[in-house]
Formats: C-alpha cells, structure tokens, sequence
C-alpha cells in the first residue's frame, strides 16, 4: 500500500480539478484571481506562508543541508559507481 503518492502527482491532481473546473462550471482560477476577493484571498495566503516560513526556515534549512542533500549525494556517488561497475563487468 502506497502512502505517500508524491508531489508530481498532486500537481497533476490539482491541473486536472482546474481543467475541469473550467469545462464542466466555466470557472476560471484567472478570473477568479483578478477580483477584488481574489486578490485578498492570495494577499492572506501570502502572508501566512510567510509567515511559517519565517519560523521553519532555520531548521528546513539546515535538514536540506546538513541531512538530504548529503544523502542525495551519497545516492548518486553510489548510482554511479555501480554503472561503472557493471560497465566493467558487461563482457566478463
């Protein structure tokens, strides 16, 4: 059983929901957006994504840093040593 789907496919998800929101209701997020409501909507989300970013940013930061950035590098060194490896080792 999968948990956790990925951030591609939410995206896609939400492109699709957009798509058809439009086709089926002839709403547009555009127009939406261009309002009076709309601009206050995205000014709020704005601000409270700033918000907590302010408080998460030290310590995203540093996990991307010091924990995951290491680990994908470790990943890719050890990616790369094994097609070496098997490249070696093809016509043996």
């Amino acid at each position: 059983m999968q948990k956790d789907k990925g951030f591609i496919s939410y995206l896609i998800l939400i492109i699709i929901a957009l798509a058809a929101l439009k086709y089926f209701f002839n709403w547009s997020i555009f127009d939406a957006a261009a309002s009076e409501e709309g601009r206050n909507t995205i000014t709020y989300i704005r601000d409270v994504l700033n918000t907590v970013w302010s408080y998460i940013a030290t310590p995203v930061t540093f996990a991307w840093n010091e924990v995951v950035w290491p680990l994908l590098e470790l990943a890719w060194q050890s990616l790369q040593t094994m097609f070496e490896w098997g490249r070696a080792n093809i016509n043996q």
